[in-house]
């Protein structure tokens, strides 16, 4: 998983007003602390499918909230963050997926012995 899916959703999220800074940002749609993003640019650590789902859940949200206005800019941003809510999604699975099949690939034989 990429710390880049996070930053681009930041700067969008800055970009239409809905957050401040990236503390913000942190603790109010990652459920994390207000170092989460530093911690990870400066350990050189990947975000937590954690973090990922929980922005998901949030975009989510607020993308079925806006797609009900009858403001055409609200519902443009309804689909910039359904967008959004996919990269989170997908950057999820794709990492659990690299993670089965790299046990796969290494594994000698399933564990249920089929």
């Amino acid at each position: 998983m990429t710390i880049r899916v996070l930053e681009d959703i930041r700067d969008k999220l800055r970009a239409c007003n809905a957050i401040k800074n990236e503390r913000e940002f942190c603790e109010r749609w990652l459920g994390k602390s207000e170092c989460y993003l530093r911690t990870l640019r400066l350990n050189d650590l990947h975000p937590s499918a954690d973090a990922l789902m929980t922005c998901a859940s949030k975009l989510g949200w607020y993308a079925d909230e806006l797609q009900q206005s009858d403001q055409r800019h609200h519902r443009h941003w309804a689909g910039v963050f359904a967008g959004l809510r996919s990269d989170c999604v997908m950057t999820v699975e794709r990492a659990a997926q690299a993670k089965w099949q790299g046990v796969a690939v290494t594994a000698e034989k399933p564990c249920c012995g089929v």
